[in-house]
């Protein structure tokens, strides 16, 4: 319709080209011109902002499948193009008669499969930088924003940090209601650092956002030289991580630093929060595998590939604890566990690690702590003021 107004008005201003004298016309021109621009003008707003309607209608829709790394889907096809290892086999065979679930039968069932595509996703996090020392990844709940601020804000801010170089990715799925997913995009689009999957985010689908996060870094973030997965109530002491745990940790391989659950010590739960079905595991009373207190969880970037290929063939469990850092580790084999003891080195109990601190400062061994309302900022505060203040110097590097 606007172009056929537009075309009526030129055979208009043709006519009166040839019946008006020069000065007339050329008034006629410029009055002309200027309307064609405006009418151009609105034109293109129109559009732009009925496009921006639609996109924040329907905000999954319009995006692209992510771009998988070529050497990982290389990788994955040889694997699968020959024989399979028969010892890794063997155990995923055990892994299944442990679960119990006719449903393995189906490929959908498999968490690297499950995961669907990415929703939001920035694969230039890491690439600022020819290496990164930590990428943290933080299983993060959609309404807490307030969790992910602070993060950003302290032990996540790379500026506090330098020479290290830290990253920060949160982790998430969707969520049904549609003004947090309008304050998510808007979130995204104002930090880069949020991942998405097209995965349902709730509390039985942890596991599936673990292994989102183990397929991101293999294929964004593989120039890290450690991954730090911890949830968003919990503050790292980052100048003692890197200062001291990473002496510990560097020139290691498939390594796992935790506060590690040894294989039969930890009991299955058949009711309650963490309820087992009586069918998994029917025959056994104690988890067979060590696995580690996910809440904070080290580990070697070489492990993410290795244990995403896992997830492609390990059925689906949905403690993410025992899936992600036992189950998974258990098929890829030869992974070496540290235990960075609870109440050693972590802790579920705030005041332990303030009071650990205040007594010891910088000598104090733990690094992490589950914390929440404004002791967060009280702590980080007393975090920060032992490390930039002029007493305290690099050599003080102690590991317990």
């Amino acid at each position: 319709m606007v172009l056929s107004v537009f075309v009526k008005r030129l055979f208009a201003f043709l006519k009166v080209k040839q019946t008006m004298n020069l000065r007339v016309f050329r008034k006629l021109k410029l009055g002309f011109l200027i309307c064609v621009i405006l009418a151009l003008n609105l034109t293109f707003l129109l559009s732009v902002t009925l496009r921006k309607v639609i996109l924040w209608r329907e905000p999954y829709t319009h995006l692209p499948e992510f771009t998988v790394d070529p050497v990982l889907v290389a990788r994955i096809r040889s694997q699968a193009n020959t024989t399979v290892n028969p010892i890794k086999l063997r155990k995923v065979q055990d892994i299944k008669l442990e679960i119990n679930d006719s449903r393995t039968t189906d490929d959908a069932l498999y968490p690297a499969k499950m995961i669907g595509h990415y929703i939001m996703v920035n694969p230039d996090l890491c690439r600022s930088a020819h290496v990164i020392d930590i990428i943290i990844i933080v299983h993060t709940s959609p309404a807490n924003l307030e969790n992910r601020q602070r993060i950003r804000e302290s032990f996540g801010k790379e500026d506090n940090f330098l020479p290290f170089h830290v990253r920060v990715a949160f982790l998430l799925g969707r969520t049904t209601n549609q003004t947090l997913e309008r304050i998510l995009w808007f979130e995204h689009a104002t930090y880069n650092d949020t991942i998405m999957a097209s995965f349902t985010d709730s509390y039985h689908n942890l596991t599936l956002k673990g292994v989102m996060g183990y397929q991101w870094v293999s294929q964004h973030c593989a120039n890290s030289k450690f991954v730090l997965k911890i949830d968003d109530d919990v503050i790292i002491n980052m100048y003692k991580l890197l200062y001291s745990f990473l002496n510990h940790m560097n020139g290691k391989t498939k390594s796992i630093f935790c506060n590690v659950w040894y294989k039969d010590t930890m009991p299955i739960l058949r009711d309650g929060k963490w309820k087992v079905e009586s069918h998994m595991f029917a025959r056994r009373k104690t988890f067979p595998y060590d696995y580690c207190s996910g809440f904070v969880v080290l580990m070697t970037t070489d492990l993410m590939a290795p244990m995403y290929e896992a997830a492609l063939t390990t059925p689906f469990f949905w403690i993410d604890d025992v899936y992600l850092f036992g189950m998974l580790p258990s098929i890829v084999g030869h992974v070496t566990y540290y235990n960075y003891k609870l109440d050693q080195n972590v802790t579920l109990v705030p005041q332990k690690a303030i009071n650990c601190t205040q007594t010891l400062g910088v000598k104090c061994p733990i690094f992490a702590s589950i914390i929440s309302g404004g002791a967060f900022w009280n702590y980080w505060g007393m975090i920060q003021s032992l490390y930039t203040s002029s007493s305290w110097k690099v050599e003080n590097k102690i590991v317990a």
